[in-house]
């Protein structure tokens, strides 16, 4: 029997990359998976399709989650579509874009806490209600908190780096509920994100570097957020993941 079987999945963000890899492999092992898009709705409905054409369970809402109305409406469709969530993976969020403090707007500032923590928070908050003992919380956090970030990351890896705190605050607030909570913090990771904020050559930076030779693929994120999501390591919580290939080591 797969280990999800039975289980609903609300993954934020799930429409490309690493959200996307973590819906098919969370499906895959019997979860029912609910994902949220704001401009990719026809790679949301491919990866609905195809978790479909495999013999899962899927379905997909348009939310931005830097939104509370819209935070609301998506908890509203897990509780009417479903009547629980078992996993939440509060995987949206995204750099925005490089700028040293001198180029840093406040504009940007808020952008980048909104979408990457303030977003992380109140879907949280929202959904927590619709989950019971047994529940897990992934939220996804980056190399960047570790160690700062790239150039022109500050924000963004400050953020992330309160992704980790909450994690950790979380998982004691929330053991009395019987709900664990997690966060992944991935390194390289083969992605749109990295097309968009990276130099094209640094995938094979890495890859020459790194203590594993290669750079990291969605689905290797996603079978981590699969191995959280179990039961079988029902004493954990409160851990954040690093996915790097050896780049940086806690």
């Amino acid at each position: 029997m797969p280990q999800l079987d039975g289980k609903t999945a609300l993954i934020t963000g799930g429409s490309i990359g690493i959200g996307a890899a973590t819906a098919a492999e969370l499906a895959g092992q019997g979860a029912h998976v609910i994902l949220t898009y704001r401009n990719h709705r026809e790679e949301a409905e491919s990866i609905v399709q195809k978790i479909a054409e495999a013999g899962g369970s899927a379905q997909c809402t348009q939310t931005d989650v830097t939104i509370p109305q819209q935070i609301e409406e998506l908890a509203n469709f897990a509780q009417k579509s479903r009547g629980r969530v078992d996993i939440l993976f509060n995987n949206a969020g995204d750099l925005v874009r490089r700028a040293t403090i001198e180029e840093q707007s406040l504009e940007l500032y808020h952008q980048v806490m909104d979408l990457n923590i303030m977003s992380t928070w109140l879907v949280t908050k929202t959904v927590l209600a619709l989950m019971k003992p047994g529940g897990v919380v992934v939220n996804m956090a980056s190399l960047a908190a570790r160690n700062g970030g790239g150039p022109g990351a500050s924000l963004y890896g400050a953020s992330k780096a309160a992704v980790i705190s909450l994690t950790r605050a979380w998982a004691v607030e929330f053991a009395d509920k019987g709900i664990r909570v997690f966060s992944v913090a991935p390194g390289f990771i083969d992605t749109d994100f990295h097309k968009r904020h990276t130099a094209p050559d640094f995938g094979q930076q890495v890859a020459e570097t790194c203590p594993t030779r290669k750079a990291g693929e969605p689905s290797d994120v996603a079978r981590v957020v699969a191995f959280l999501a179990t039961e079988t390591n029902g004493f954990m919580t409160g851990n954040t993941i690093d996915i790097n290939g050896g780049v940086l080591m806690t």
